[in-house]
């Protein structure tokens, strides 16, 4: 049982030359060599049968990629059919067109009964394994070697559509990336050309205000200087007429004052003369001095009972404070 799970093999050795040298290949030695041990004849044996044997399993493994969806049907098909039946017909029937040896009549019958000739093929399935011929194999090899280059084709496509896909994707945002800045400085730029364009409109306002203002301000002197030397004429012009009329005013008041007072002067001397106005006078300042006499008296009375009413609160205040002291001895006391 054990040598039945095992997978013998054999080692033999040859001569690479004569001389028993290295690096030293002889091909015709070694020919004869494998001659004589019967290996060639062995191997042309085993070409003329069939060398190449898979167990189910392995085979399924192996070339189930030729005969998917074949072998999908099957398995949703109501009658279950073994999957190495399904699969090695599958691959008989590609490889039926690529046959160029099998006969035009076998062709026909195949497509007839819808059954391919296995045996022609150089295919045959046994109760555990697959068995190929040298030929054979090498058309399902080949048959796998392209399925598996254009899914590889497939995929090297998928994943280069990806890469280009996701190159062109970063090229995509670099460059609105890039457009983002540039249309960043272009709008900085115009909006650096708007702030020095308003910036000179304002300056370009603020001097021209100050030019005309300057000028305005020079005319406005020039013209109030012209307006208070015309009017400073005028007003010399009208001043020395009303001084003149002052003057004549003046004269004619100072005449008429001392005409007047000439006559007031007459009038007292001649009062002076008479008696009987001396004592009324007297009279009037006798009046006068008991009027100042009463008023004296008056004011020192009410001084002397404002100063009483002082006292009297300076007392009051006195007596307050020494009976406060003598309620505090008492409580003194008294703790």
């Amino acid at each position: 049982a054990k040598i039945d799970l095992t997978s013998p093999h054999y080692v033999r050795c040859l001569k690479p030359n004569a001389q028993l040298v290295p690096d030293n290949f002889d091909p015709q030695m070694i020919v004869e060599q494998l001659r004589c041990a019967g290996v060639v004849e062995a191997v042309r044996v085993s070409r003329v049968g069939y060398p190449q044997r898979y167990s189910h399993s392995q085979f399924i493994s192996r070339y189930r990629t030729l005969g998917m969806r074949e072998l999908k049907k099957a398995a949703k098909a109501k009658t279950k059919v073994k999957p190495i039946a399904v699969l090695v017909d599958a691959i008989a029937k590609k490889m039926t067109p690529t046959d160029s040896k099998v006969s035009s009549a076998n062709e026909k019958k195949s497509k007839s009964h819808d059954k391919v000739d296995l045996l022609a093929i150089g295919v045959q399935v046994g109760k555990t394994k697959v068995f190929l011929r040298r030929r054979a194999f090498d058309i399902i090899e080949k048959m796998r070697k392209d399925f598996m280059v254009s899914a590889a084709r497939k995929v090297q496509a998928v994943a280069r559509g990806y890469i280009q896909y996701r190159t062109f994707h970063e090229y995509c945002e670099a460059n609105i990336q890039l457009q983002c800045w540039a249309r960043v400085i272009i709008a900085e730029r115009k909006v650096q050309s708007a702030r020095e364009r308003f910036n000179a409109t304002r300056i370009q306002g603020a001097y021209r205000k100050f030019a005309a203002r300057r000028n305005y301000c020079q005319i406005l002197v020039i013209a109030r200087w012209c307006q208070r030397m015309q009017r400073g004429a005028v007003g010399r012009a009208q001043f020395k007429e009303l001084d003149q009329l002052r003057r004549a005013a003046i004269s004619v008041q100072c005449a008429v004052r001392v005409r007047k007072a000439i006559q007031v002067l007459e009038s007292l001397k001649a009062e002076a003369k008479n008696l009987s106005n001396i004592s009324e006078e007297r009279d009037k300042f006798r009046n006068r001095m008991e009027e100042m006499r009463l008023e004296m008296e008056r004011l020192k009375e009410e001084k002397k009972k404002e100063a009483e009413e002082e006292a009297k609160k300076k007392v009051a205040l006195n007596s307050s404070k020494e009976s406060d002291v003598s309620k505090l001895k008492d409580e003194i006391q008294r703790l």
